[in-house]
């Protein structure tokens, strides 16, 4: 189906003669849907919801957001030119978040409405959810916490559609300064932008980075409870998106998010705003030089650890550093290599990408590209035999992996352990269980970085 173009025409004079400028102006797009693979024309403008209602499409889940040629945008965006589009449900993680940042506003809301002078400060994610603390004067209490469940259930099946407006920035900054959002205001303030956008829930305004859902009622599912000193906001799991995700103690994770909040309180560093009003102020160098100093001396006590753990059948061989992609595990295995040395221990450092299987061998993810973050690209054998003769006093080359061919090459790097030798072993599987199951744990020590 393709309608004809409409077009004006607009004549102007230029010098001693007329100039016919033709403006065209298309009454449609046309839209090529990759969920079902077919293309189907919408009039221009159209928001992604109705194109999404246009195509017809049997989703196991509600959609929560697009893929607008390889860039993810909420359901109220409208399009005027063809476009490729793949609509997400709560199983793609950018359609996960746009619901854990709607899920935010709604809680939001229903603190403001049931606390007069309550502050909400959205922390961390631990443990599957989000860390909240709620401030009222007093402690939180189980009957409070009920009561803004209640308050968040009502919110949401009143269906309020999430408005985004577009402002002056300097306009946007009074209004968030008459609410009392000072960290909103300082990032306003440090942003340098003349124009701004926030959103609104009914009567209720706040600052999000990337879009929402078009109303409350597309959240389904959420639950809310007392979380040490403050909420844990649990979400729905990606892999069953009818069930909450479970909630999983992670007590080391927390202190580490706390102490971290804790060193942005002493450097005054509580918002962006914080941080950006520190680096016009000259600061900048200042505190990179706290960040790495007390970086380093934290890898000072973990080199401290490792050597403490004991000697001979006790001791640490092996240092496990495991860690996301691009996450600096290589740089922080040289700068714990180092530590180790002044505590009179051999450090060697190898890489489990070098272990990696061949191009040939590489399985592919579900888009049919080389997967190098699955377990079985490793090639577990020649390690764990690379591993064991080492362990057993024996030499080997230990192979390198040339990314450019794909394929593993010997470089006459030979290595043979002495006792006071410590084996550092950085890759993203690196805790894996499996990947070295016949080594005593007591002779490992493992960092997740």
């Amino acid at each position: 189906m393709h309608r004809s173009p409409s077009w004006i025409s607009i004549t102007s004079r230029i010098g001693n003669g007329d100039c016919e400028i033709i403006v065209v102006m298309t009454e449609t797009v046309e839209i090529y849907c990759k969920n079902n693979h077919t293309c189907q024309e919408f009039p221009v403008g159209s928001s992604l919801l109705d194109i999404y209602r246009g195509f017809h499409l049997d989703l196991p889940y509600l959609p929560l957001s697009a893929r607008v040629n390889n860039r993810s945008e909420g359901l109220d965006f409208r399009v005027y030119r063809n476009k490729e589009v793949e609509f997400l449900d709560i199983r793609d993680s950018s359609a996960k978040r746009a619901y854990v940042r709607s899920l935010c506003f709604i809680l939001y809301k229903a603190v403001t409405d049931l606390f007069t002078k309550g502050e909400l400060k959205v922390k961390y994610p631990v443990s599957r959810g989000y860390f909240c603390r709620l401030c009222t004067g007093g402690s939180l209490t189980q009957g409070q916490v009920r009561d803004i469940k209640k308050r968040m259930q009502e919110i949401i099946e009143e269906d309020i559609p999430y408005r985004k407006v577009e402002c002056r920035t300097s306009e946007a900054i009074e209004l968030f300064r008459e609410c009392g959002m000072e960290d909103k205001v300082k990032l306003l303030e440090s942003s340098g932008a003349l124009y701004t956008y926030y959103y609104q829930l009914a009567d209720t305004m706040d600052c999000y980075y990337s879009h929402l859902l078009p109303s409350t009622g597309f959240i389904d599912l959420f639950d809310v409870m007392k979380y040490e000193d403050g909420l844990l906001l649990r979400i729905p799991s990606s892999r069953n998106p009818h069930q909450l995700e479970e909630v999983v103690k992670q007590e080391k994770l927390s202190e580490v998010l706390k102490e971290y909040l804790n060193w942005s309180r002493i450097m005054g560093l509580s918002s962006v705003g914080d941080f950006n009003i520190a680096c016009k102020a000259g600061k900048a160098t200042e505190l990179i030089n706290i960040a790495e100093a007390l970086q380093e001396k934290k890898i000072a006590r973990i080199a401290d650890a490792i050597f403490a753990q004991g000697k001979n059948e006790n001791r640490v061989r092996i240092v496990l550093i495991s860690g996301p992609s691009s996450s600096g595990k290589t740089t922080f295995s040289k700068r714990l290599a180092i530590q180790l040395m002044t505590n009179g221990l051999r450090p060697y450092s190898i890489s489990l990408d070098d272990y990696y299987v061949d191009r040939d061998q590489t399985p592919l993810d579900e888009n049919g590209e080389y997967d190098y973050e699955s377990f079985e690209a490793l090639d577990r054998d020649l390690f764990n035999r690379n591993l064991e003769a080492l362990l057993h006093g024996e030499e080997v080359d230990i192979p390198h992996f040339d990314f450019v061919v794909g394929k593993r090459k010997y470089t006459g790097n030979h290595l043979k352990i002495t006792d006071n030798v410590v084996l550092i072993l950085e890759g993203i599987h690196a805790l894996n269980p499996q990947l070295a199951p016949y080594i005593s744990d007591k002779n490992k020590f493992k960092i997740w970085w």
